[in-house]
């Protein structure tokens, strides 16, 4: 009986398909198997694919520790990673965004920025403005998806001090927008129709990027700022005007639900009513669901997708919940990074930047 050969070979489309469902670390060492897979693996087309694919995966959780805000890892459902974070960054980290792999870091006053793909282990210093007097920055970063740019956000609010060292004036902000492609910044209008007192209440850092937008919070609502066209929106009033803002308790700080900006707040007074509130498309907020669940959260931080969200109670440390099984899971911590600070969503990928080098 004749034996039935096969071909082993497989076109280079295939070797495409494969190749571009592996974590970046098996991609890292696919590079040096042949020229032709390093030749895939570095073209922007299986960057981008790697990237969708990575998409459809559980996310992960990037932690900073209280006692340490250099201290990093990263964790999913079933294990965590210890990250080292490139040394040229000055000072502890204050500001933790990530979008398409690629992480924004920045010190308390956002005058050390850095750009870093934790996975890759490359990074790049950003050169950032300074200020003679005392002032307070608010950041945030985001992608262009149409002009396939990655951008930062900073909002720099002056202040103007006496020989005492008293505030003698709060300035008007200002805005500046950094493109990574033109590897520069740029003045941004902030709209006069935004009171002074809005700037006042503002969070420090806006919540993640949602469908190519940041929104900062303030004083009774959301300020818009469009990554595409490089402009502010019109403020979006919160989803409880203030004579009710004390019958509700927020209880998370903006969302990005399935690609909905979202919050979750809590009934005063009632233990089981803690309800994820969404902004549709016509700027009205609704009611989308109950996080039901025995073990209550003290506050939700994020949504990785797949049914999962990411929260804090007080008594037993962070968890995973998935809301449609309503079950919770402990994050696997070391026994040293159980006192958290900051925790960002982190999908993995080989998006590199003009400038990138690569970590020590």
């Amino acid at each position: 009986m004749a034996t039935k050969r096969y071909n082993n070979y497989l076109s280079e489309e295939m070797v495409f398909l494969i190749l571009s469902y592996l974590p970046v670390i098996s991609l890292l060492r696919c590079k040096s198997v042949c020229k032709t897979w390093l030749s895939i693996i570095t073209t922007p087309q299986f960057v981008k694919a790697h990237l969708a694919n990575s998409r459809k995966k559980q996310a992960s959780v990037l932690k900073a520790a209280s006692y340490d805000w250099r201290v990093f890892s990263m964790d999913s459902v079933e294990e965590s990673v210890e990250l080292k974070l490139p040394s040229r960054l000055e000072g502890k980290v204050r500001y933790m965004r990530s979008c398409n792999g690629l992480v924004c870091l920045s010190n308390q006053g956002c005058d050390s920025i850095c750009i870093w793909n934790p996975c890759t282990r490359q990074y790049k210093m950003l050169s950032v403005p300074s200020y003679a007097n005392r002032a307070v920055t608010c950041l945030g970063f985001g992608f262009d998806y149409v002009g396939n740019d990655y951008k930062i956000l900073r909002i720099v609010t002056k202040i103007a001090q006496d020989l005492r060292g008293l505030i003698v004036k709060i300035c008007k902000p200002e805005a500046l927008l950094y493109s990574a492609n033109a590897d520069t910044w740029k003045k941004i209008r902030i709209p006069d129709t935004i009171k002074i007192s809005f700037w006042y209440s503002v969070k420090r850092f806006c919540g993640p990027d949602i469908c190519g937008k940041l929104y900062w919070e303030g004083e009774g609502g959301l300020l818009p700022f469009d990554l595409r066209n490089d402009v502010f929106g019109e403020i979006v009033v919160l989803p409880f005007p203030n004579h009710v803002q004390q019958k509700r308790i927020k209880k998370s700080e903006i969302l990005n639900f399935e690609g909905s900006l979202a919050m979750v707040y809590k009934s005063a007074g009632d233990e089981s009513d803690l309800s994820l509130w969404m902004l549709d498309e016509g700027g009205l907020w609704i009611k989308k669901f109950i996080l039901e669940m025995d073990l209550e959260l003290d506050q939700v931080y994020l949504y990785l997708g797949a049914e999962h969200f990411v929260g804090l109670n007080l008594f037993f440390g962070y968890k995973f919940y998935n809301y449609r099984k309503k079950m919770t899971k402990e994050l696997p911590f070391p026994a040293h990074l159980t006192d958290v600070k900051s925790v960002a969503k982190f999908t993995e990928s080989l998006v590199s930047l003009e400038g990138f080098e690569s970590q020590e």
